[in-house]
């Protein structure tokens, strides 16, 4: 019984010591868990009297023992906290007092000005999470000739290189390709794309994204373009991931008669991955839609798919299929590829 009633104690003592705790200057004190701070209010939930709102004029000092996310301002980055306190200076000559948030994280302790724009909040399931600085990427060669009916060959090489930090993702794709019949070529271009999300909670990013391709072939011989808007992280977990983004993008399009021309457009970008087979296989799925504003650019469209099957930890073996149509006011330009090869990733 003894031994119970310990367990029970340590429990509570447990509790009361991860509580944030607000004093008031007139003597009061509030425990419970501080869910939001910003300018003129604080707001702390407590078991008795549910979210209590305070005015930051009648706060003396606050501690919170909970992590929180703590903002400079609205355009400043996130700073993870694992502990702050509101803590007064008070100048000798004037008596007035000065109020700084410190905190303590992985940096060690800081102090921050307390000013109007700066807001401290609960982390919760919607917060963005920090993470570690990850690589991953994957490489693709393929190559396919016939010489049954007609000399057909086929090459392509491609690859995706991926980096996560912090509340930061980035990601770099390109593809080379080369499809001949009977020494005439019927394809050849090569493209680069990069894109990087800042995430400011759980699903909400904002994306800025570049690109680029070069055609040999066809009647638009470049496609630029750089683009920036908001994203959603659908869902994300280590067996599926769903990402979109609606984009408003600056092309710039080179003929090859010489033509040249400037459109805004929209654009709307997604990125699927699912494994299955006991994680053997995965299917990949990502592109982009886009129409010109101006007119000039009716269709703008990129579209990839590719079934992957791990031979070893590093070795697969792909097959997939890229499609690629821009039709323009001037030109057009449209490609079809599909690959069968061997990866490595890492």
């Amino acid at each position: 019984m003894r031994k119970i009633l310990y367990v029970v104690l340590i429990g509570m003592m447990a509790k009361v010591a991860i509580a944030d705790e607000v004093y008031l200057k007139n003597g009061d004190r509030l425990t419970g868990t501080i869910i939001y701070f910003e300018g003129q209010y604080l707001f702390i939930k407590t078991e008795y009297a549910g979210t209590v709102k305070i005015n930051n004029d009648k706060v003396r000092t606050f501690s919170v023992a909970n992590p929180v996310n703590i903002k400079q301002n609205l355009f400043s980055s996130s700073i993870v906290a694992e502990e702050a306190h509101l803590k007064n200076y008070k100048s000798n000559k004037t008596g007035q007092s000065r109020k700084v948030l410190v905190i303590q994280n992985g940096d060690g302790v800081t102090e921050i000005p307390i000013t109007d724009e700066l807001s401290l909040a609960k982390i919760n399931g919607s917060s963005p999470k920090k993470e570690p600085l990850t690589y991953s990427g994957t490489v693709n060669f393929g190559a396919y000739i016939d010489t049954d009916t007609s000399k057909t060959s086929r090459y392509n090489f491609d690859g995706v290189v991926g980096m996560k930090y912090d509340f930061w993702r980035h990601a770099l794709k390109g593809k080379f390709y080369r499809k001949t019949e009977d020494e005439k070529t019927k394809s050849y271009y090569y493209n680069l794309d990069y894109s990087a999300d800042r995430f400011f909670s759980k699903s909400f990013f904002w994306q800025g994204a570049i690109a680029y391709q070069y055609d040999w072939l066809e009647d638009i011989r470049e496609n630029k373009s750089i683009g920036t808007g908001p994203g959603w992280q659908v869902w994300e977990n280590e067996d599926s991931a769903l990402s979109l983004a609606s984009l408003v993008n600056y092309q710039m399009l080179d003929y090859r008669d010489g033509g040249h021309s400037e459109n805004p457009q929209m654009a709307l970008k997604w990125d699927f991955y699912q494994y299955f087979g006991d994680r053997a296989f995965k299917f990949t799925t990502s592109g982009e839609v886009g129409r010109s504003f101006n007119r000039d650019v009716l269709l703008d469209l990129t579209a990839n798919a590719n079934l992957s099957y791990k031979l070893t930890e590093s070795i697969l073996l792909n097959t997939g299929i890229s499609y690629e149509k821009v039709r323009a006011k001037d030109g057009n330009s449209r490609n079809k590829s599909i690959n069968l090869g061997i990866g490595y990733q890492w």
